[in-house]
């Protein structure tokens, strides 16, 4: 080979070192954004009340969340026993499932009183960074000279809620090899005030009083390192809707396609 050659090809090599490196942090970026969608089959379980009220179908929901939950559990308890180095040490990592509720129901309040406010640096202490900038778009587009006041009325249902609805764990970004993410759902139940207010005069905005009844599903995400098991601070990512037996299936169908479509199976049925 030429030494003109080889300058070639070791440049190329660098090019595609380059490349494959800026591509990587690029995808590290975006998943430590937060602006990934859900985990995959995240099931946020409606209220009994709300159930298909088809025995045939009251059954398969029914099915469908149990399954969920013990998937969920399996992963968790995956995460427990690696983080033990011999079964007669105490796990380094556990759940904590209890305390999940009471911080996104704080977390979430305090969300709400800095985006009524206008307080961006608060937003980005605790949302993910892509959470973060559609709110402070949201405050942007706000009249110059209008305010927003609001406030949590009181939180109902107590013996209900808060209520841990999901807690999911997966190695969500296929680049990392050391982090997985841990996703939990809260359900939380309250009643909300909020109007707009003149920010010369102070007089509130006529029209603008609102009063509501409000079952909000608020989404949690950190990394957790399954090195040293340190966990990153909870951040909020927004809010997700409960899952319906109709929603489910066509997920469940999705997911079988492209798991289909990657195992080559739909590829080698077309070309037979």
């Amino acid at each position: 080979m030429s030494r003109e050659s080889r300058a070639m090809m070791e440049r190329g090599m660098k090019n595609e070192q380059t490349i494959s490196a800026a591509s990587s942090n690029a995808n590290d970026i975006f998943f430590k954004s937060g602006g990934v969608p859900l985990f995959p089959s995240t099931f946020v379980s409606l209220p009994l009340s709300q159930y298909p009220k088809s025995p045939g179908q009251f059954l398969a929901y029914h099915w469908a969340r149990t399954r969920h939950y013990f998937t969920g559990v399996v992963a968790l308890l995956n995460i427990k026993l690696q983080s033990m180095d011999s079964w007669t040490t105490r796990p380094r990592w556990k759940a904590q499932r209890g305390k999940i509720p009471p911080t996104a129901k704080a977390m979430y309040r305090e969300m709400l009183e800095a985006f009524a406010s206008g307080d961006k640096r608060a937003l980005e202490r605790l949302c993910t960074p892509f959470f973060a900038e559609k709110m402070s778009g949201a405050i942007d587009r706000r009249p110059r000279d209008e305010r927003i006041h609001f406030e949590v009325v009181k939180y109902n249902k107590p013996l209900f809620y808060p209520r841990l609805s999901s807690y999911m764990i997966s190695q969500y970004n296929p680049k990392d090899r050391v982090n997985v993410q841990e996703q939990a759902i809260v359900a939380i139940a309250s009643t909300q005030k909020m109007h707009k207010y003149s920010a010369r005069t102070g007089e509130t905005v006529p029209g603008s009083v609102k009063v509501q009844d409000k079952v909000e599903y608020v989404v949690l995400m950190r990394m957790l390192n399954t090195q040293t098991y340190e966990r990153s601070p909870w951040k909020l990512w927004g809010t997700a809707k409960t899952t319906s037996l109709e929603s489910f299936r066509e997920e469940q169908a999705a997911i079988e396609k492209e798991q289909t479509r990657r195992a080559g199976w739909g590829e080698s049925a077309g070309s037979s």
